[in-house]
């Protein structure tokens, strides 16, 4: 007699498997890995920031002014000058000296410690990009926030101040992929439009004793007239028929970054004391230019720390701190 083997095979390997039970499920996907690395904000690699903590409620504000630079793999380092009401130190002189410029004849000061060659004090850390948001996280020194606009697209990124870990409270920041060594020479922004800039600004002060914050936005700097002077590093000029005397300089007689600075004072002030050029609480403002992709120039975020040097029965009422930009956005 002839076996069927073939359907018995079958029927045994069905019954197999409906004893064995359903199938196990798939196995879950890996999970992902680590996030691709944020792309540049705006695409812009470069970035020059005015940032600072300012409240009525203390007398220990403080403001730092510094360059941001950023690489594809989403890394970050920053190098600024930081001045702070905690620490009571005085101007400092630039070695530029201002002549022959509608300005009286002096030689230029600035915060104590701008004229320096370089930044003192750096941060390294992270960065990430979402949306138009821009993060930074600093190793050990918390974090920073700010929204990202182009006011110049693909040549120029404007941050806008978002808040911070570390007691900031306002700031302005531009960035683009110009060379840290590529800004205006001095002729340039003497001819440069000036009614073009807006002068948006932060600015404690006290009035009898009691602080405020002076704040402003949109109105062209108090100075638009500026003369080169006889070095190639300066302008001046005055305002009120010559009772406010204005300098405009490098940050020293030999830089090549983005450093400016501005000095001004009360021409009274200096007659009163018999004085030529003011040694007292002139108005001291370290400045970076913001410059665009193609090297165009469009102003400054800057700083104020006019700290008290000549009036000790004030303290830090005499004090003039804050942020600011002279922009053309």
């Amino acid at each position: 007699m002839r076996v069927l083997r073939a359907p018995l095979l079958l029927v045994v390997a069905m019954l197999a498997l409906l004893l064995a039970g359903p199938a196990a499920p798939a196995a879950p996907p890996a999970p992902a890995g680590p996030a691709a690395p944020s792309a540049a904000p705006a695409g812009m690699s470069r970035f020059v920031v005015a940032i600072g903590g300012l409240r009525t409620s203390s007398r220990e504000n403080w403001v730092r002014l510094g360059t941001y630079s950023l690489t594809a793999d989403g890394k970050a380092t920053e190098s600024h000058f930081h001045w702070t009401q905690r620490s009571r130190v005085p101007r400092s002189y630039t070695g530029v000296t201002a002549a022959d410029c509608g300005a009286r004849n002096c030689q230029v000061q600035t915060a104590n410690g701008f004229q320096a060659t370089s930044s003192p004090q750096h941060l390294t850390g992270t960065y990430t990009v979402t949306g138009s948001v821009l993060h930074f996280d600093w190793d050990g020194n918390g974090w920073e926030e700010w929204n990202v606009s182009e006011p110049i697209a693909g040549k120029l990124a404007e941050l806008t101040f978002r808040g911070s870990s570390f007691g900031a409270t306002h700031g302005y920041g531009f960035g683009s992929n110009a060379a840290w060594t590529q800004r205006a020479s001095m002729a340039q922004i003497a001819s440069f439009d000036w009614s073009s800039l807006k002068h948006d600004y932060v600015l404690w002060k006290t009035d009898s004793g009691t602080p405020y914050l002076d704040q402003g936005a949109g109105s062209p700097f108090w100075n638009q007239d500026w003369t080169a002077c006889t070095s190639a590093r300066c302008l001046g000029g005055t305002t009120g028929g010559g009772d406010t005397q204005y300098y405009l300089s490098t940050a020293n007689a030999t830089s090549t970054d983005r450093r400016d600075t501005l000095w001004h004072w009360r021409t009274a002030l200096a007659d009163g004391r018999g004085e030529h050029c003011y040694t007292g609480n002139s108005h001291v403002k370290p400045m970076l230019e913001v410059i665009d992709s193609d090297g165009g120039f469009h102003g400054w975020v800057a700083v104020e720390a006019s700290l008290n040097q000549t009036s000790p029965d004030q303290g830090t009422s005499a004090d003039d701190i804050g942020v600011f930009e002279i922009s053309q956005f």
